[in-house]
């Protein structure tokens, strides 16, 4: 990764699938930012594989290993009940985040991108229930960084994504699709 280079990170929980699909779909196979993507799961989910064959979108997706190493074009899926944590350019994977229930942490995730990359963080949430990602967005926010939200009447489950706007200062609020175009764009300019 290049100084300055953008990392996205997406937050998701009860109907996150479809609309994650529907915005990687949007994505061009050289996308110049990395992904992380955390969605509230078990064990033995299979939102990697599940990624990997959804029609329309080449970039390649790959289940978080710890260590792993961020890389543009790739949709990096943080596993079932592991949380992950951004730490400069690479991913460290962990069972304990102490206030957090929610498996993986999107707050987690979110406050440790904010901390590594400050104005270059982009959060990104979806649908789901609760409140996990809202704080972690607050904190990109007031690092500088982008979030971005789900319109809640475009999401399946309308909680997580309302609970960011009441919270936060989201950038746009925008159907899953419409998400995706605007990622697209932000690397543009």
């Amino acid at each position: 990764m290049r100084k300055g280079q953008k990392v996205i990170a997406i937050g998701a929980s009860a109907g996150g699938l479809q609309p994650l699909r529907d915005l990687l779909e949007v994505l061009p196979n050289d996308f110049d930012a990395p992904i992380v993507v955390a969605i509230h799961s078990a064990p033995n989910s299979f939102l990697t594989e599940v990624l990997q064959f959804a029609e329309g979108s080449g970039m390649k997706v790959r289940k978080v290993e710890d260590g792993d190493t961020l890389q543009n074009g790739v949709v990096h899926v943080v596993p079932g009940a592991k949380h992950a944590f951004v730490q400069n350019d690479r991913l460290r994977l962990s069972g304990v985040v102490r206030d957090s229930g929610y498996r993986p942490s999107i707050d987690a995730l979110f406050m440790t991108l904010a901390s590594s990359h400050g104005e270059n963080a982009v959060a990104v949430v979806l649908s789901g229930l609760m409140n996990d990602g809202m704080r972690g967005a607050q904190v990109i926010y007031d690092m500088g960084g982008t979030t971005i939200v789900q319109d809640p009447k475009d999401a399946e489950f309308a909680e997580m994504p309302k609970n960011v706007i009441r919270a936060d200062h989201p950038r746009k609020v925008l159907a899953a699709e419409d998400l995706g175009h605007w990622l697209k764009d932000l690397m543009v300019d």
